[in-house]
């Protein structure tokens, strides 16, 4: 429109990275034990709101997008706790981010938040086989006053184990379970759904050649509000209820020193419902 509001921005970019073990490595006791560990700190936020009724106009971290002084938002916070990071034995990791936006669009605000919480470790069984392990805790948010029924706050949390087998670099095969519960919240509706998957992947990388990557996966989904919402599409992750088959092929080889082409299949079948197929293809000149 012809209306323009008035707003003061701030920005923050900072990036953060921790490693004792260039100091203390070679220490005893407890240098040692506290050279395994490492963090990394990445802050990027962007912020326009209404007024300077406060310091909160000033501080970049402050309000969350549900803020009626803000008017639009891109924030991406993360930090990563590292232990053995560099070790081929065993390593672990903890995560925390907070992913926020927030755009007024001309019929209202439309933000969203995704937080979470995720503890990730692997083991190194002998050479050639592994074990991963994650567990992730957060809270996705969406807030559009323009419509309704597309509001949703959802509680979620997953664990997700593998096991690969990678007797050399050039081929891996790994398989993949995934348990999933998510949980409305009770101000919209107190929603559940619950996810169950189990898949494989494969990997064989050529030196200068070419690549081929595929996976399976297999998903049973227990969900029995509606499906054909937005607040549906989120909690089935754009399947079905009931049983559901994915698969992804993807083939990538050069041809010569400067062109390259891609080749993409994926498919999905849900019960009661036909095989959707899709594919593409990409050739990239380099000069």
């Amino acid at each position: 429109s012809n209306v323009y509001v008035k707003t003061f921005s701030n920005e923050l970019n900072q990036s953060v990275f921790w490693r004792p073990e260039r100091l203390w490595a070679s220490k005893k006791g407890a240098l040692k034990y506290l050279s395994l560990f490492s963090n990394q700190a990445r802050f990027r936020v962007n912020r326009k709101t209404t007024g300077l009724e406060s310091l909160s106009a000033f501080n970049p971290v402050q309000d969350g997008v549900r803020d009626t002084n803000l008017i639009a938002t891109s924030s991406s916070i993360r930090n990563s706790l590292f232990f053995n990071r560099t070790s081929n034995v065993f390593t672990a990791e903890y995560n925390f981010q907070n992913a926020a936006s927030k755009t007024l669009l001309a019929s209202g605000f439309d933000a969203r938040e995704n937080k979470y919480n995720e503890i990730s470790s692997r083991l190194n069984i002998a050479r050639i086989f592994s074990l991963e392990y994650a567990y992730q805790r957060g809270d996705k948010v969406v807030n559009a006053d323009y419509v309704s029924g597309r509001n949703y706050d959802i509680a979620y949390f997953y664990h997700k184990p593998s096991f690969s087998f990678q007797p050399n670099t050039k081929f891996r095969l790994s398989l993949e379970g995934r348990y999933t519960e998510k949980k409305n919240s009770a101000d919209f509706g107190s929603e559940k759904a619950y996810l169950g998957e189990l898949g494989t992947s494969l990997k064989y990388n050529q030196a200068e050649k070419g690549s081929l990557q595929a996976n399976f996966k297999a998903v049973n989904i227990i969900y029995r509000s509606d499906p054909n919402s937005p607040l549906g599409f989120e909690m089935l992750e754009a399947l079905k209820p009931g049983i559901n088959y994915t698969w992804t092929v993807g083939y990538q080889r050069s041809l010569s020193n400067n062109l390259q082409i891609s080749l993409q299949y994926t498919g999905r079948k849900s019960e009661a419902n036909r095989t959707i197929h899709s594919g593409g293809m990409e050739v990239r000149a380099f000069f």
